[in-house]
């Protein structure tokens, strides 16, 4: 019986398949940070480009910051060129690419703090005040030349602002895109319309120009200084090549015009009569109350109002 049992035993047993060889484990992948390398290669340009500068302190490295998206074109062929290989794991480096970034407007920003130095440091400075002062001389000098001119300028000064780099003060010279004004003063009553204003304006360009300043602006204006009612000043400012080039009759259009009474000036006759009646009419209601304690009528300050007006159209007219 024990041996029948151990017969169906080993007939009804399942049957297992022999086992086979084992996969071979795939190997780690290679763990490569994306930015590692564009920061290393920007190092090595920025630390060259710093060392042209300091070789060469007139190269504008301003340009590197528009570089950014060389920077952007290196990091996408670093992930191009790992992304191709199958056996390596791309992790991006995040603080490489932001150094990345401070390095390019670090070296680009370099550049823009040198010429704001050299544009308002004291080398600027000092080459303005030098050469504002020789051209102030030599425009005082060549104006004092010109017939009934001299006599009639109060005052001339000139603005220099430097919009470049300046390297050595003691030989600098205006350039294209600087500011230099000339800035002159005239004394009252000597011009008596906009047409003379105008011609004297156009003299003194015309002058200055003969002698070869570099003024590419001027401003004339009339020295206001316990100015009569009534009177009339004048100013002028040429800042642009028309204007600079244009005749007496064309200047004429831009000359301002002041109206003075009362110590204020005003841009037009009109508003200074206006000016001139309100303040007559309020000294009229003062007196009014002060005599009888109260408000004049309409009327009255009608009728004041004209009898004064024709006096003072007769005392003109005589």
């Amino acid at each position: 019986m024990d041996e029948k049992y151990n017969t169906e035993t080993k007939q009804t047993a399942p049957q297992t398949a022999p086992a086979g060889p084992n996969p071979a484990p795939q190997p780690p992948k290679k763990v490569r940070r994306v930015g590692t390398v564009t920061f290393g290669l920007l190092l090595v340009a920025a630390g060259i480009l710093l060392i042209l500068r300091a070789v060469m302190p007139s190269l504008d490295l301003r340009f590197v910051v528009s570089l950014l998206p060389v920077a952007l074109i290196a990091l996408g062929v670093e992930v191009l060129i790992y992304a191709a290989r199958p056996n390596v794991q791309l992790r991006y480096d995040g603080l490489s690419i932001f150094v990345c970034i401070l390095i390019l407007f670090g070296v680009g920003g370099s550049s823009v703090l040198l010429q704001l130095w050299n544009e308002y440091g004291p080398s600027a400075h000092v080459a303005e005040m030098r050469l504002g002062e020789e051209l102030q001389n030599e425009a005082t000098a060549a104006l004092r030349q010109v017939p009934g001119l001299a006599d009639n300028i109060y005052d001339l000064s000139v603005v220099l602002d430097f919009n470049h780099g300046v390297a050595n003060p003691a030989t600098e010279t205006v350039q294209t895109g600087d500011r230099a004004e000339l800035y002159v003063t005239v004394y009252q009553n000597r011009y008596n319309s906009a047409q003379e204003f105008a011609a004297m304006a156009r003299q003194v360009v015309d002058t200055c120009q003969a002698e070869g300043l570099p003024f590419n602006r001027y401003r004339f204006d009339t020295y206001v200084h316990d100015v009569p009612d009534g009177a009339v000043t004048y100013s002028l400012d040429m800042e642009t090549a028309w204007q600079l080039t244009a005749g007496t009759d064309a200047l004429v259009e831009n000359v301002y015009q002041s109206y003075w009474y009362d110590g204020n000036s005003f841009s037009g006759y009109e508003d200074m009569a206006n000016y001139q009646q309100e303040m007559i009419r309020q000294d009229l209601i003062e007196d009014y109350q002060n005599k009888l304690g109260e408000s004049p009528t309409e009327e009255w300050l009608e009728e004041q109002m004209a009898a004064l007006n024709m006096a003072t159209a007769e005392s003109a007219a005589s």
